[in-house]
């Protein structure tokens, strides 16, 4: 590796999502640094740990190794408390470095980070390429020189916190390129790269948001050109499929929106899907686009759902209503984009039993709007910092009981109360919602069309994009029996079967047979028991996928038992492979594939 200039470290601090590969992924703000120090000739790399290492003793030997004069870590609410701990690790084993630091808990909360994580030169607050490099540049880290460098947070020689002009974004995000992830990376085998940042700041001023909270209208983004360069590279660097674009609102500007679908299309036609977040009043403005984004792999929206009051709402600025929400729905439903994702905040702004049963309910009736595509879930409430409900808890109806949430992990304990429910009983409805949508995902599979089923079989298999439907269906042996071979190739459902080549083709059922001992049964889509009649148990217990309907035909023609059908015995067995393709009973195999 040799020496460095700089080593920037990308930590996680929780098991639960450190175990799940899906969590698993680079920090880009990190190599979007790395790559601006590249350019003005420094050498930067960025490792990753997380809870399982033994960052104490790995750390600083990395350090030494690589004879850095510097050490930076990205910083978020959750992580904070696993940094503190390790800084006086390393200026204990290497007293020359110099840590800094920068993230969102830095922006949002520059004077509490900074007293909490000890050691620290500075922190960075917002932007960060321009003063990090300014950093590296810098001779001697003395008040002065420090002072000079724009957004910085830091204790001046006497012990004094001293924080520097805001340095001015840059209005030209094109001019920073993208960052060659493989090129800053020490860590390629453990973390993968599949999120694009199209564009910063957000237009939106949601209270309980750290973005809300800013003066910060000036929202960027990069040219679709650009764009389309860096999926181009993560497609052949990485063979990535499924493309993040991690923007608050992606869709804001039509005719880029326009414009980068068209570009989608005619580069990769749909084989590149994608993921986006979307406000339901801005797209129910421009519903007329979404055949288009279909067209160019959009496979998942997200639409801040929030609450399902609209007083609430309305109390956290969202500036979105609910009759837009079910809209928009509707629509992304009826274009056939397979997935909408909304998560509901438990806890929040002026929150009642009655405003949580509203949103409850209000999530529940998304889902039937459009069965197998709406994903539910919740957060509690946490205080972020920088949100105006962090910093003005009372104008909301809420209390803050732990404002560093050190009790739990970020949105997923109680951190406030309101006027009318405590912390335990926040906990108490945040559950109840969770089992509730829990049951809901399993009561609409009925409902929900078996094409969106088998794209959602297509959707996990193919491209590893997984939702609650995709876990529930795959513990469900007769949808993952009879989906997942014809998703994964060479079987067909007998409606897929062209007529001249049926008697051809090898049936194969999906479920084991049940027995009372006097009788087959087979299981129909729902679960149920349905006994067989004498034709309908000769068909099953023949379709083992080890004869030609031909051969299992002509051994029911031959079959005394089915004399009396002779004249119209052929329709009536196709008859009841269709209800067993129905059922998702039987898949099937032509011939020629065999």
């Amino acid at each position: 590796m040799g020496k460095l200039d700089v080593l920037l470290i990308q930590l996680s601090s929780n098991p639960y999502f450190d175990m799940m590969s899906s969590y698993r992924i680079g920090q880009l703000g990190l190599y979007y640094l790395a790559s601006y120090a590249d350019k003005a000739g420094y050498n930067v790399k960025v490792k990753y740990y997380d809870s399982f290492d033994n960052v104490s003793v790995e750390l600083p030997a990395l350090i030494n190794e690589c004879q850095c004069k510097i050490v930076g870590f990205y910083v978020d609410m959750e992580n904070i408390w696993a940094i503190r701990l390790v800084t006086s690790v390393i200026k204990d084993r290497c007293p020359d470095v110099q840590i800094i630091a920068g993230g969102p808990q830095i922006t949002g909360d520059p004077i509490g980070s900074l007293q909490t994580i000890p050691h620290l030169l500075c922190g960075i607050i917002g932007e960060g390429e321009i003063p990090f490099v300014k950093l590296i540049q810098t001779e001697e880290f003395s008040d002065e020189s420090l002072k000079n460098i724009n957004s910085l947070i830091f204790f001046d020689s006497q012990g004094k916190i001293v924080a520097t002009q805001l340095q001015k974004q840059s209005a030209n995000l094109d001019e920073y390129g993208f960052p060659l992830r493989e090129k800053y990376c020490l860590d390629p085998e453990r973390i993968s790269f599949s999120q694009i940042i199209s564009g910063r700041g957000c237009m939106g001023q949601c209270a309980f948001c750290y973005e809300g909270g800013q003066l910060h209208t000036n929202l960027r983004v990069r040219s679709i050109d650009s764009c389309l360069d860096e999926i181009d590279y993560l497609v052949k660097q990485y063979k990535v499929k499924y493309i993040n674009f991690v923007d608050d609102t992606f869709i804001l500007n039509r005719n880029r929106t326009e414009h980068f679908c068209n570009e989608m299309i005619r580069k990769y036609d749909g084989s590149v899907k994608w993921y986006c977040e979307a406000r339901a009043d801005i797209l129910s403005r421009n519903i007329d686009l979404l055949p288009l984004m279909k067209r160019a792999g959009l496979v998942k929206i997200q639409l801040g759902g929030e609450s399902g009051n609209q007083m609430v709402l309305d109390a956290y600025k969202k500036g979105v209503t609910l009759q837009q929400m079910e809209y928009v729905t509707q629509k992304i439903a009826e274009a056939d984009i397979p997935y909408i994702y909304v998560n509901y905040i438990i806890g929040g702004a002026f929150e009642t039993e009655g405003t949580f049963e509203d949103t409850l309910k209000f999530a529940k009736k998304l889902m039937r709007i459009a069965p197998g595509r709406v994903e539910v879930s919740s957060s509690v409430f946490t205080p972020t910092p920088g949100s105006p409900m962090y910093t003005h808890p009372e104008l909301f109806g809420l209390k803050v009981i732990d404002k560093r949430a050190i009790r739990g992990a970020n949105c997923s304990f109680v951190f406030a109360e309101t006027k009318e429910l405590n912390q335990y009983k926040i906990w108490q409805l945040r559950n109840k919602f969770n089992n509730e949508i829990d049951k809901e995902y399993s009561d609409i599979l009925d409902s929900t069309p078996i094409s969106q089923i088998k794209r959602i079989y297509e959707l996990s298999i193919r491209y590893e994009i997984d939702t609650p439907y995709s876990a529930l269906l795959k513990k469900k042996a007769n949808y993952r029996n009879y989906f997942e071979p014809i998703v994964r190739g060479g079987f067909c459902s007998f409606s897929e079967i062209p007529e001249d080549d049926v008697f051809s083709a090898i049936p194969l059922r999906t479920t084991h047979l049940s027995s009372d001992g006097l009788a087959f049964y087979r299981i129909n889509r729902s679960g149920e028991y349905v006994k067989n009649s004498n034709l309908e148990n000769a068909l099953i217990t023949l379709s083992a996928g080890k004869l030609t309907f031909g051969e299992i035909f002509s051994i029911i023609k031959r079959n005394p038992a089915f004399a009396a059908e002779k004249d119209n015995i052929l329709e009536e067995c196709l008859s009841i492979y269709k209800e067993f393709d129905r059922e998702l009973s039987v898949i099937w195999k032509k011939h020629d594939d065999n």
